[in-house]
């Protein structure tokens, strides 16, 4: 059944962990981590994959079988399917926190004036269509941008020069706080351990047994990427700046002045960013829309894609009212749910560890 190559679990991963963490969340996590925002990072990340090795190890097991359809062998079928309910309900929840903040985005910087229903509509069309069109559909769209999007983000640091602030730079090691350092890495554990949601896709994995090393390299990759906006961007605004601007990232390639090409640098970095953020959405909801369908024991995911995205939609016009609700939202009640959910299938690998001595 295998389909999907270890490379493309790579190359998508790894867009998968820094599309949204770089565009709207790197403000979030300066905010709560402040200068140790590099060491929550790195911590989190490493949090993250041990939730994910240990989802590996769940599904490592039967790595022929959908977790939907062994999960109730487990636990038993009447808290198996509240359980999986629970999980798809937090990949649509954040898929739809993501749609919103992209919408957000395009109206305040591009787009004014536009109906927020019209964006949001028109990239859910075309969503639907790619969680129609199967899980190779979207890894091979992961794959054929995969250079031009690490690029687009790589060049950045490089391209400001002297613009840099190094005596700053000593603060990212004086600044210890061990609350800072909690707060920053339990936000990025959320993120990084939505790599948990491979054991809904492990049969489609060729080589599965090679999965988490794939999943490693990834994060590896992602946090590096992070790293490389994040250090600059840190001796140029200061955290105090960048925890109050909406996109920092955005402001980041503003201060690019090198010639006239470069001066519209951030359009041709968004275009690959928002592409990225497409596929991220597309993932999440094709994992949500293949759940569905072993819950209702389907062969097919195809009858949920339009209707998952649907409530993708719904969820992302009326989930808040302003930006700011929608920050606390992320901030509280997403991180805590994203965690909850990540960890469920540790709870199925600690039972079925215990059944089986």
């Amino acid at each position: 059944m295998g389909r999907v190559t270890q490379l493309q679990l790579y190359m998508l991963f790894s867009q998968f962990l820094f599309t949204s963490m770089i565009g709207f969340l790197i403000n979030k996590l300066v905010h709560v981590s402040n200068y140790m925002t590099w060491l929550a990072l790195l911590l989190g990340s490493v949090g993250g994959l041990t939730i994910t090795y240990l989802s590996y190890r769940l599904a490592i097991k039967r790595p022929t079988q959908f977790f939907v359809h062994y999960g109730k062998e487990i636990v038993g079928k009447w808290v198996h399917y509240p359980l999986v309910m629970i999980i798809i309900f937090s990949f649509v929840l954040n898929a739809s926190v993501i749609l919103r903040s992209l919408t957000e985005f395009i109206i305040e910087i591009y787009l004014p004036k536009t109906p927020d229903w019209a964006i949001v509509t028109l990239f859910g069309i075309c969503t639907a269509y790619a969680v129609r069109f199967g899980i190779q559909s979207i890894f091979r769209s992961a794959q054929g941008i995969f250079f031009a999007s690490i690029t687009g983000i790589l060049v950045i640091p490089f391209l400001l020069g002297n613009q840099m602030n190094f005596s700053v730079a000593s603060a990212l090691i004086t600044h210890f706080n061990v609350k800072e350092i909690w707060n920053g890495s339990y936000f990025v554990i959320s993120i990084f351990g939505e790599m948990s949601l491979i054991v809904f896709l492990f049969p489609y994995f060729e080589r599965s047994h090679k999965t988490f090393k794939s999943l490693v390299w990834a994060s590896v990759t992602s946090v590096f990427i992070i790293l490389s906006n994040l250090i600059p961007m840190i001796l140029i605004f200061g955290t105090s700046l960048i925890s109050n601007l909406t996109y920092p990232e955005l402001e980041l390639t503003r201060f690019i002045n090198i010639g006239t090409f470069f001066r519209n640098f951030d359009a041709l970095l968004i275009a690959g960013w928002m592409v990225s953020l497409f596929i991220k959405v597309s993932l999440l909801l094709y994992v949500a829309a293949i759940g569905l369908a072993h819950v209702f024991s389907l062969k097919s995911h195809k009858p949920f894609s339009l209707s998952i995205t649907a409530l993708m939609i719904g969820v992302s016009l009326y989930m808040a009212e302003s930006v700011t609700e929608l920050n606390e939202l992320i901030t509280h009640g997403l991180v805590t749910l994203m965690i909850f959910a990540e960890l469920i299938p540790v709870i199925y690998l600690v039972v079925d560890k215990m059944r089986s001595i």
